[in-house]
């Protein structure tokens, strides 16, 4: 990619990193993560490592790895690559995606730059609400500066968010795997599953009919049908000739989650029985549709 915008006279800057991903939900491993940086520092390019959902690790033994801590273990060159870490509150335990709030920290970064960052952050104020979110995640509660019950019943309560984050993802990944024609991964970290979506000749043509990519017409339909939302995969810039679609595991209470993917594996089955077949194949092929209630 970086080969191509440079032949075409384009001359990139800054790569973006999301770790853990979004949407994929998979985490990086720091061999991985020390190739990016010998990386941008072969191609002076620097780093805006989104972190955000580094509290959010659900695969066994994984761990995660944030780009300064390994970049700071690295020689020269790779230690001197610019780097900006972005955390939020929004994400992890604290905000379940509707607190905001959060922070950008700099490394090697140039220091009249860093004046022109902070002298736009000063335009914002960041909610109240936030603030104290934000104040409360890089400083919790600690034994021995508040008391033990206080101590106690944050670490209880932030346990079970993130078990409940857990077992959450392990459904979205278990129930996507059941159903036909869609595989997806593992939701090793984050709050996302990335399903692959296969495709019958029906569902193109029916899609190209609407003016649709066939994994937008998928998605629509869905929510149609379910009231279920997701989102196509066309908008994350997937392999051109693939399909797929991000769901959240943000869903609560746990029940409803098991509730909804029981409609949309129905509703799934329906979809590739109702578009298997092209308007010529549909003339002659006069199968039976299954029927998906509102």
């Amino acid at each position: 990619v970086h080969a191509n915008y440079k032949a075409q006279g384009i001359n990139p800057r800054l790569i973006v990193i999301i770790n853990p991903g979004n949407p994929t939900g998979q985490l990086f491993s720091k061999d991985t993560i020390e190739q990016i940086i010998k990386f941008s520092a072969k191609n002076k390019l620097a780093i805006l490592a989104d972190e955000v959902y580094q509290q959010n690790i659900y695969k066994v033994g994984a761990k995660f790895h944030s780009f300064r801590e390994v970049m700071s273990k690295m020689p020269e060159p790779y230690n001197k690559v610019e780097l900006f870490s972005l955390y939020s509150i929004s994400k992890g335990y604290m905000g379940d995606c509707g607190i905001r709030g959060g922070y950008l920290e700099g490394h090697n970064i140039d220091k009249q730059a860093w004046r022109e960052i902070t002298k736009l952050k000063d335009v914002f104020n960041l909610p109240t609400v936030g603030e104290i979110s934000l104040d409360l995640t890089v400083n919790p509660p600690q034994k021995g500066r508040e008391s033990d019950e206080t101590v106690e019943q944050f670490e209880t309560e932030k346990q079970n968010i993130l078990d409940s984050l857990k077992r959450r993802a392990q459904m979205c990944t278990e129930y996507i795997n059941t159903m036909s024609n869609i595989t997806c991964n593992p939701v090793d970290a984050a709050m996302y599953a990335y399903a692959r979506l296969y495709f019958s000749k029906g569902v193109f043509e029916e899609a190209a009919r609407r003016n649709m990519s066939p994994d937008l017409f998928y998605c629509m339909e869905a929510l149609e049908k379910t009231g279920v939302a997701t989102v196509p995969g066309d908008g994350f810039g997937q392999k051109p000739g693939t399909n797929h679609f991000r769901t959240t595991t943000l869903v609560l209470p746990e029940q409803n989650l098991h509730d909804a993917f029981q409609r949309f594996k129905k509703f799934n089955e329906w979809f590739h029985s109702e578009y298997k077949h092209t308007e010529k194949e549909r003339t002659v092929h006069m199968g039976e549709h299954l029927s998906v209630p509102n």
